[in-house]
């Protein structure tokens, strides 16, 4: 039973998972991922004010 208590929790610490062709993501990792890319959206727009993208 331990084992299977195991398995369970492994599978709820999963950052993705890939099941019948689409990739999921745990929520923690939805949010890192879309907070890293508004911060390069930022550092991509301040370049291109700036002049230099």
């Amino acid at each position: 039973m331990a084992k299977t208590e195991n398995a369970n929790l492994a599978e709820h610490r999963r950052v993705l998972k890939y099941e019948n062709g689409k990739v999921y993501f745990s929520a923690k990792a939805e949010r890192k991922l879309f907070f890293v890319l508004t911060l390069a959206m930022l550092l991509y727009g301040a370049l291109a004010k700036l002049g230099i993208v």
